[in-house]
């Protein structure tokens, strides 16, 4: 789904109004030239192009969606509506931990509101957030397909039901301090 602010943005960019502060880095031009040159073919590698710059930054910003559409030849409208169409695609920055709390019938009537109130409580985080270190977001979804593990909570790939207030305080300090470990290439763990 896309707003109004959205497509006027995307089309101030295709006409050139957009602001000095759309510029994108140029590491991320770099990561977009290498990804073409070592995939050759056309606009096929729009999707793909797509996944792997939001792999590296977590969102597609809008000067980065028309970077990408310039590179393929096509526009930049042409590809945001590609972004807004699937929704493994996001326009807004996402944490590195990706919560996402069931609110589907199982889930809630085994207090689903618990789950939300204690990722609340345990990192001051609101539904629709992240964190200002991008280390978490958090989402409620309609399912998780993991109903027999209610109340169940999403992170990332990975499913953990049976969830206490207790439980989901200890899950999210355990990934902070997972991140903050440093791994023998000297970066802090990847989620």
């Amino acid at each position: 789904m896309s707003t109004g602010n959205e497509l006027a943005r995307v089309a101030a960019a295709e006409t050139g109004t957009g602001k000095p502060e759309d510029a994108v880095a140029p590491e991320t031009l770099a990561l977009i030239d290498t990804y073409l040159r070592d995939h050759p073919g056309g606009t096929e590698r729009l999707i793909p192009v797509l996944h792997r710059v939001q792999e590296e930054l977590g969102y597609l910003p809008f000067p980065v969606i028309k970077a990408i559409a310039e590179r393929l030849g096509i526009s930049p409208i042409q590809a945001y509506g590609v972004v807004s169409f699937y929704h493994f695609f996001t326009t807004t920055p996402r944490g590195r931990y990706q919560l996402k709390v069931c609110m589907g019938t199982a889930c809630f009537v085994r207090n689903a509101n618990s789950v939300l109130e204690s990722v609340h409580e345990t990192i001051g985080l609101e539904v629709g957030g992240v964190t200002k270190d991008r280390l978490f977001s958090l989402e409620q979804v309609r399912c998780l397909g993991a109903c027999g593990l209610a109340p169940a909570m999403m992170v990332n790939n990975e499913v953990y039901g049976y969830l206490t207030r207790a439980g989901v305080r200890k899950l999210l300090q355990g990934l902070r301090a997972k991140a903050r470990t440093p791994h023998p290439g000297g970066e802090g763990g990847n989620g």
